[in-house]
Order: structure tokens, then sequence, then C-alpha cells
């Protein structure tokens, strides 16, 4: 396994070309309008395409906002997750990932946050894996609770996006060499030479001999898929003697990369790459023994390449045995203690990333007949099975709860036992390329390998110099095995002689089960996302994925962390306050009435049917919701009832005569309809007809003024009910427009609806209001 360690460095551009001359820039791109973070629907995913070759690469982001209001722009965070292979699976709201999700070896996440100031912020990595890298692109989490619900006009409104520039570093076309090609390499001094051999299928390894005209000249690093570097390779060696022989462990149907780096000064060398195998084929057709580098981890195995089976919907597909798809019946695999099992398949580039793989283990159940009699017997209690996945190599699964590969060792992500009769690991958002899943079936006692170091190295030592001196493919190959027999005849290495982290056991103690596996693809979270949830699938700048859409507050993968969740009781609360709080306008209605202001009567009323239907569906989280038609028509219907009564009551508080009454009654209906039709968030939609009809009523005024020189309106209107009602609908107004926010709307819009409510009851003219009183 590559040892990849990577550097995410935010400097200037000046900067980097100190370190890496002649960057090459090979794509920008730009984001669309960026949306904060509420779950990963709101991200936008781009993509950047790495050629091969490439040594050092920078990802160069610059965050800017464009004002769509006369406001202006205030910076706003952003956050980038960056992530070779496939989308990366982030929690930036902190929500909790489902428990099936498990520690799998995948690349890394590197993650950046900066704001929308124009500034240049870069993302540098050294010895970068080819293909596609994904970043996710959003503005940072804020919690929604805490979110102001602002009215659209009134406050900022600015776009976000995120401009990207790739800049890469790729070496001069290294060159091509075959298996025990020998190759002359002239060094020049602070610089360095670059080959690369094609390592075919059924090699695990390989060996590379130095010789050198000069000792302590040059550093050799070898690397799989990309350039080896300072910080990222497999192998490194310093050449301090004039003969070499390292061994290096290799991926099938990979290309690999040899570096010689030479220091101050210059030198010569000649090498060359033999290809070894350490997998022995068994009597068995399919049975092969595993031969690492530790003596403890040569184990045999069998090995099945499972056959695909598409479904029509996206992301959905299966892995099994041939037999099984060919006869559409579920075929258990029969495991013992001897050995392990591995099962190998193949993720497509592109289209298999963007939903989640699932890797299930189950115990056959065990059945016995006796006569016409069927018995379900219990597994073994001592019976445990440990299960690893990994993508481009096997892991040996270790008892209790390791999987080891030649370069790491990880805890397992799978273990199946009498109690946990079924285990499963879901990987999101895999990675493309060819996946292993291995398991062991472990019984009865372990007593823990102790193998010393010294007995280690004498298997080390023995095996690659028979590797070093064997001609023939077939003796190689028994390296490994010939070398562990005659060290485990050593008195002080007995206890080296292992099974799966155990000390073999007898032929007589060797257990048997049957197991039942699934490996398949679905959307979103087993293709669904609960009772509180939607699975979408989406595509972002290219990229198809699945995701779970939550509601009710609900977060997480699978729309299960409930922690901001309203609780029931609060969600019947709001649901009865945003409902109830409507009645208010049923006195309206009869003051209306009983003042002959009919027409307007009936707008209230409507304001009373329309926000209590639309509040009913809207409200209640999707719990308590009632929908009689669908939402958009209700809130239509909400808010032009809204607009329409505001201007109608207007014109009653102007006094107009019935002519010009009728005419700016009608008209505005219909302005008013097709404004709401428009845009029924804006400001202007409530502000046009207010502001029209307060001219309306100066207007008038001041002509009655003029007819009767002397005051005409009331005074117990026009000094004690004007003023209160306008103080009334005032407080009412910044309620709406200012201090609404997610957690206290329940509360706040209610009271807006009774605010208003009893506004009207005292702007709503009487029928002496206008009535001159010293007229004769």
């Amino acid at each position: 396994m590559c040892k990849l360690i990577c550097f995410v460095v935010l400097i200037h551009l000046n900067l980097i070309v100190g370190q890496y001359d002649n960057l090459t820039l090979i794509s920008k791109s730009r984001t669309a309008n960026l949306e904060i973070y509420q779950a990963f629907a709101d991200v936008v995913l781009m993509s950047f395409s790495l050629p091969d070759n490439t040594i050092y690469v920078s990802f160069k982001f610059i965050a800017s906002e464009e004002a769509l209001t006369v406001f202006g722009c205030v910076p706003r965070n952003v956050s980038i997750y960056l992530k070779h292979g496939a989308p990366p699976v982030i929690n930036p709201d902190g929500a909790l990932f489902p428990e099936d999700f498990r520690n799998v070896s995948r690349p890394a996440i590197f993650d950046v946050e900066f704001q929308t100031d124009r500034e240049e912020v870069y993302v540098n990595i050294t010895s970068p894996d080819p293909g596609v890298y994904y970043a996710a692109v959003f503005l940072a989490y804020e919690d929604p609770r805490f979110k102001q619900i602002s009215q659209q006009g009134l406050t900022r409104s600015c776009d976000a996006f995120v401009d990207a520039s790739v800049y890469v570093k790729q070496i001069d076309k290294p060159s091509i060499i075959s298996e025990l090609q020998t190759v002359k390499v002239t060094g020049v001094a602070n610089s360095s030479n670059y080959f690369t051999i094609y390592v075919p299928n059924n090699v695990d390894h390989a060996i590379i001999n130095v010789q050198s005209s000069e000792i302590n000249r040059a550093i050799l690093r070898t690397q799989a898929r990309k350039p080896p570097s300072k910080t990222s390779y497999i192998l490194q060696e310093n050449i301090d003697n004039y003969t070499i022989s390292a061994v290096f462990w290799t991926e099938p149907h990979v290309w690999h990369y040899i570096q010689f780096e030479f220091g101050p000064n210059s030198g010569s060398l000649s090498f060359e790459v033999k290809f070894l195998s350490s997998r022995v084929l068994t009597s068995s057709s399919n049975s092969s023994v595993l031969l690492t580098n530790k003596i403890t981890d040569v184990l045999r195995y069998k090995q099945y390449d499972l056959a695909r089976e598409t479904a029509a919907r996206s992301f959905t597909f299966s892995y099994r045995l041939g037999s099984e798809l060919q006869n559409n019946v579920p075929v258990a695999v029969n495991i013992t203690s001897n050995d392990f099992t591995v099962l190998r398949f193949n993720l497509r580039k592109g289209t298999d990333i963007g939903g989640t793989l699932q890797y299930i283990l189950a115990f056959k159940p065990r059945i016995t007949r006796s006569g016409r009699m069927i018995t379900l017997e219990e597994e073994p209690e001592g019976n445990i099975v440990v299960g690893c996945i990994q993508k481009n190599s096997i892991s040996v699964p270790i008892f209790p709860n390791l999987c080891s590969t030649p370069n790491s060792t990880v805890r397992s992500p799978l273990i199946l036992n009498k109690t946990a009769d079924n285990s499963t690991v879901l990987v999101p958002y895999p990675e493309s390329g060819t996946w292993y899943a291995s398991f062991k079936l472990f019984c009865g006692s372990c007593i823990p390998c102790n193998c010393s170091d010294a007995c280690e190295q004498k298997f080390q030592s023995c095996a690659n110099d028979c590797e070093k001196s064997c001609t023939a493919n077939s003796s190689c190959a028994n390296c490994f095995d010939s070398c562990k027999q005659s060290v485990i005849k050593l008195q002080e290495c007995t206890q080296c002689d292992c099974d799966g982290g155990c000390l073999k056991k007898n032929a007589s103690d060797v257990c048997n089960s049957s197991i039942i596996f699934d490996v398949s693809s679905r959307p979103c979270y087993y293709g669904d996302c609960g009772k509180q949830g939607q699975c979408l699938m989406m595509v972002s700048e290219g990229t198809a994925y699945s995701t779970c859409l939550c509601s009710n507050n609900y977060r997480g993968y699978d729309c299960s962390d409930g922690s901001l969740a309203t609780p029931y009781g609060m969600v019947l609360l709001e649901f009865l306050l945003l409902i109830l709080s409507n009645i208010f306008f049923l006195p309206v209605t009869y003051l209306a009435y009983r003042r002959r202001y009919y027409v307007e009567a009936v707008s209230y009323f409507c304001i009373f049917l329309s926000s209590t239907f639309y509040h009913a569906c809207d409200a209640g989280e999707n719990i308590l919701s009632f929908c009689l038609f669908r939402l958009s028509t209700l809130q239509f219907a909400d808010f032009f009832s809204a607009v329409l009564a505001i201007w109608l009551t207007l014109l009653a508080m102007a006094d107009l005569p019935t002519v010009q009454l009728s005419i700016l009654q009608m008209a505005g209906s219909i302005i008013i309809a097709f404004c709401v039709t428009l845009n029924r968030y804006a400001l202007w939609i409530f502000a046009l007809p207010s502001s029209v009809g307060v001219v309306i009523i100066g207007v008038s005024w001041y002509l009655k003024y003029r007819k009767y020189r002397q005051k005409f309106i009331i005074s117990s209107y026009l000094y004690v009910k004007l003023p209160i009602g306008i103080s009334v609908v005032s407080v009412g107004l910044i309620i709406y427009g200012v201090l609404q926010t997610q957690a206290n709307y329940k509360y706040l819009h209610s009271l807006w609806h009774i605010i208003m409510a009893a506004g009207v009851f005292f702007l709503l003219p009487t029928n002496d209001t206008f009535q001159a009183e010293v007229l004769l």
C-alpha cells in the first residue's frame, strides 16, 4: 500500500513557483451560485481531471460576491472539501454518521475555509493520484434554528461564486522499461531520472537490483500510479553500496514509477526489475496461498471473481457468484478455519461512485434433518468471522478484529459471531477500481502468536535471498513457503507458525461454517432515507450522485440524526398557533360588515380562509400538515389576500366616491394578482400598494379639506384610533420584516396575524368618521 503524505498549504502563487518551476495551467472553471449548507444537496460538486506523470498540483480558489441589491455585500465564509476518486463524505453540520459506516481506508480529504473577499487560496498536493478530484463547495454551515427570515429587498442579497484554477507540474516523459531489462542511468547533479514499468496480473511484488559506480550519490524511490517524491513512496533506499537489492510491493494492472534522485554530485548506475508472485496455486483450482513479507501472514485463501447484475434504478447493482447469477438462487460460501475467502469485484468510473456500497455477511442457518423432523441449530458460540474490505489490495483478516496488508494494519470493519448473526459495512461514494472483500473463520480459543523480530528478520532474509537467486517462476513462488517452513523448525521460532494472528491448530481442531454475503450498491442509505427524508438523484457540474434531503430539522447522511428536530409537542404548538391566530380575522370581518364595508369584509374573510389552509399545509413540519390544495396555490392565495386587504383598507380610509372606489378596487385587484404571481416574496409587493394607497388617502383628504376648509374627520378617529392603528401596524411590520427567525417563527408570525387584525379594527373608518362636525 502506498505511503501517502500530502501537504495542504495556503500560500500565494509566487511561493509555489519558488518550489516548483514551470507550473502549467490545465483548467479553469466557475461554480454556480453557492448555497448555505443545510444538506449535501446544497453543495456544488466540481471535478478536476489530473493527467498522468503529475508530480505536483496546486488548486487555486477565489471566492467572490455579486450584489443584487443596493445594500452591497459583506464577505461570507466558504468551505471546500477536496477528495480524489469520488465525492467527499462530509458532515460540516456535525451530524452523526450511520453506525454502519466503518473505518475503511479511503483517500484523504483536504478541507479549507476562506471568505468571499477575492483573496487567492491554494490547496497543494505533492505526488497526487492521477484521475478525477472532486470538490464539494458551499457557503459555510449556519444553524437553521437561528437563521433570520428576511424579506426580499429589505436586506442584502448577494450571489457567491468560486473560481477554480488547476496548475500542475509534470515530470518529463519517463522512459518505459520491461522486466529483466538492464537499464543504464546517467544522472545529473540535483536532478531526478524517472522510469515506468507495467505490472501484469498475478504479480504482487518485485525486486529491483541496482549496481552503482559510486556510492551515496543517489536515492531510489518507487510508487504505484504516480511519480514518487520525498513524501510519497512505497520504497525508498539510499544507494550506499555498489550493489543493492530491494523488494517493493506492487499492484496488478498498474504502471509503477521508479525514481533515482541524484544529490550535488552526478553519477551513473544500472538496474533491472524482476517480477515475483507470492500467490501459489494449490491442488484446488480456486485456492491460492497468500505469501507476504510477514511470516505470520503466509496463508491459504480462495478467491471468487464476482459477476455484476444491474437494475434499472440509478446506482443500483449487485455482485454475485456466477452460479448464483445463473440460477437466481442464493448460494452460500463454505468456509473453514484453514483458509480465508476473497471476493473481487470492480466499480466503474463515474457511473458507480454516486451511491453507497454495502458489504454484508451473515451465517447460513444450520439445518439438520432426522426423518421428517427439521431442526434449526445455532451457530457454535466460538465461531467468529472477521471481515475486511480494501481497494487495490487484499487484506488478511487477523484475530480478533484486525485487517493486515503488507504496509498497514487497521481495525476490521466487520465482526460476525453468534450474538451478531449478520454484520454490515457501508462505503458511501466508493472510488472506482478493483475492490477486495475478504473474511476468515476463527473458532475455539486463540493462542496469540509471539513471533520475535529476530525470527521475522530471518524469514525476510531467507525469502529475499531465495527470490534473488531463483530463475523459474515456480521456484520463486515457493520461496516464502519454503523459508517459513525452515524458520518455524527453529526452536526459538515455533511461535511463528500462525493462522490469522493465532497459532496454527491441529487438523482435528479445524471448524467450518457457511456464509451468505451481499456486495451491492444502493442510492442513499439502503436505497431510502427513512421516514424523515427523501432520496434524490442529483447532477452537479456533470457529476451524478444520490443524497438524502431531510425534513423536520433531521440531519445526517440517512436523516437519522434528530438532535435538532422539533419535539412533537412543539410541532403541535406551532401548528395550532399559526392556524388559530387567524381566528382574529373573523371579528374584523364582522366589524367590516357592520360598518357596511362589504368588499373589505369579503377580503378579511378570505385572509382567514387562505392563511388558515396555507399554514395547515406549511406548518407542522410534514408531521401534522394538511394540504387541501398544492402548497404553491395556497401560498398564492395567502399572499394575494393579505396584499389585497391592505389595499382595500387604505381605499376605505380615503373615503372615495363610489365610482372612483369601484375602479380602484377592481384595477388594484388585477394588478396585485399579477404582481404576486410575478414575485410574491419581494418587498415591493407590499410597498407598492401601501405607498399608492397612502398617496390616495393624502390626495383625498386634501381635496376634502379644500372643499370644507375645516376639520372634516371626527376627533376620536383622528387623534385616537388613527395613531393607535398606525403604531400597531408599524410594530407588526417590524416583526414581519426584521425580527422573525426559524426558531421564533411560530410565535412572531402568529402575533403578526393578531396585530394586523387589531390594526384593521383601529384603522377601518366608521359610518360617521368623515362627517364634518361644524357644517349645518
